[in-house]
């Protein structure tokens, strides 16, 4: 109630128009694209990533309370809206730190990829209001990037994590979008940010 009562005219509109609609498969992403037009620094985007994610709990607990929605649907909804802003928020960072340090590259010059893994509650689409979310962080090989300040992997990947997770967590003046929890990674909290493919296989089959 409280975000909605400081919520502009348009985001009101908006609120009442979804919370009468049941979820659907792409609306996470779609509120999320109208709530970032025009961002395009990084105040901007952090604050259309939060706002996004405000206004999207809203609309599902309102059906949830007002008896529009049933457990499952809440669920579903709360998960993906978690699955978009995690989506857009690791591409926010991808291109952040491409800009510093260039395409992180493997032995044979191929572009290197992240894969993010939801765990816990985000995993099994059963994320509730108050969940952080419980991810680990690899990519596809070592190597390095081709910028002009080239970095190892490793690091860049490192670099990645803590953009992406500073687009998440950090508290701004529209709060944050979700916190996050990297523990179960492989080594947990002492364990790298990242790891890549061939290096998480092997610690697997020796730890897991």
């Amino acid at each position: 109630r409280q975000w909605i009562d400081r919520a502009d005219d348009s985001a009101r509109a908006r609120f009442l128009a979804e919370m009468r609609r049941p979820y659907a498969e792409g609306s996470a992403q779609t509120l999320l694209t109208d709530m970032l037009h025009g961002a395009e620094d990084d105040a901007a985007q952090m604050a259309g990533l939060r706002r996004a994610r405000n206004l999207g709990q809203a609309v599902i607990a309102a059906r949830a309370l007002g008896g529009l929605a049933s457990l499952d649907e809440t669920m579903a909804a709360t998960s993906a809206l978690a699955d978009a802003s995690l989506r857009q928020a690791l591409d926010m960072a991808d291109q952040a730190v491409r800009g510093r340090f260039g395409t992180p590259r493997d032995a044979e010059g191929k572009p290197v990829c992240p894969v993010v893994i939801g765990m816990g509650k985000l995993g099994g689409g059963e994320l509730n209001f108050s969940s952080d979310v419980d991810l680990m962080l690899f990519y596809t090989a070592a190597g390095e990037s081709d910028g002009e300040r080239s970095v190892a992997n490793e690091i860049w990947f490192a670099k990645l994590a803590q953009a992406f997770t500073r687009l998440l967590a950090e508290q701004t003046a529209d709060g944050f979008v979700y916190r996050v929890d990297w523990a179960l990674r492989p080594f947990g909290k002492s364990g790298p940010p990242a790891m890549h493919f061939a290096a998480a296989e092997d610690y697997y089959q020796a730890h897991g």
